[in-house]
C-alpha cells in the first residue's frame, strides 16, 4: 500500500500537482481510489492525509539524523550509515532512529519527491539559532511615518530591492516598554 501511495504522489509531484506543501485534492482522491480498488479496503482522503503526515514525520527524522555528527549516507543502498558506537548512542537517546540506521530506507526516492521539498536539507537545514544575521546585508532606509518626523530604521534588504515599513511612535514605545518589562 505504501509503495502505491508514494508512487502516485511522486507522479503527482512531477506533474506539478503539489503547488506548495500540500497536494491538490485530485491527487489525494487518486491515491485513495487506487488503494481501495487494488487492496479491496475502504480508504478515504483522511486516511491518505494521515499517512502523508506519518511519512513527513519519518522524513523529518531522516533529515535530523543527516544533520548530526557521525552519520553517513550510502546512496546505492539508500541508507544512513554509522559505526556501532554512534548507533548505540543514537538509539539510546532517540529510539525512533533505530528503524532508519544501517538499514535500507524503503521507497526512499519516492519519499524524497513527495515530502523532501517540504523541508530544507543538507547545507540549507539549520536551526534558527544558527542562521547568520550579521549586518553584512543591511542598509539604512528612511521611513516616512505619516508626515511625522523621518526615522531611520535598519532593515534587511537584498542587493536588488529595498524594504520599507511604517511604524507609529506610540506603537514603538509601547513595544519597547513591553520588551524592557519582560527583560526585567
Amino acid at each position: 500500500m505504501e509503495h502505491l501511495f508514494l508512487e502516485i504522489l511522486a507522479e503527482a509531484t512531477q506533474k506539478g500537482n503539489k503547488p506548495s506543501n500540500t497536494f491538490k485534492a485530485v491527487s489525494i482522491n487518486r491515491v485513495f481510489e487506487a488503494i481501495s480498488k487494488k487492496f479491496q479496503v475502504q480508504c478515504d482522503a483522511k486516511h491518505v492525509e494521515n499517512h502523508l503526515r506519518t511519512v513527513k514525520k519519518q522524513w523529518q527524522i531522516i533529515c535530523t539524523i543527516w544533520g548530526e555528527s557521525g552519520f553517513g549516507w550510502d546512496d546505492n543502498m539508500k541508507m544512513i550509515t554509522c559505526d556501532r558506537a554512534t548507533y548505540d548512542a543514537a538509539v539510546m537517546a532517540h529510539k525512533k532512529y533505530e528503524p532508519l540506521l544501517n538499514k535500507s530506507i524503503d521507497h526512499y526516492d519516492e519519499m524524497a519527491l513527495v515530502v523532501g521539498k517540504d523541508m530544507a536539507t543538507g547545507s540549507f537545514a539549520r536551526p534558527f539559532a544558527d542562521i547568520d544575521l550579521d549586518d553584512d546585508n543591511q542598509d539604512s532606509v528612511p521611513i516616512d511615518c505619516n508626515n511625522e518626523e523621518t526615522e531611520e530604521v535598519r532593515t534587511n534588504v537584498s542587493s536588488s530591492s529595498t524594504s520599507k515599513r511604517k511604524r507609529n511612535k506610540a506603537q514603538e514605545s509601547f513595544v519597547d516598554e513591553q520588551i524592557k518589562f519582560v527583560g526585567e
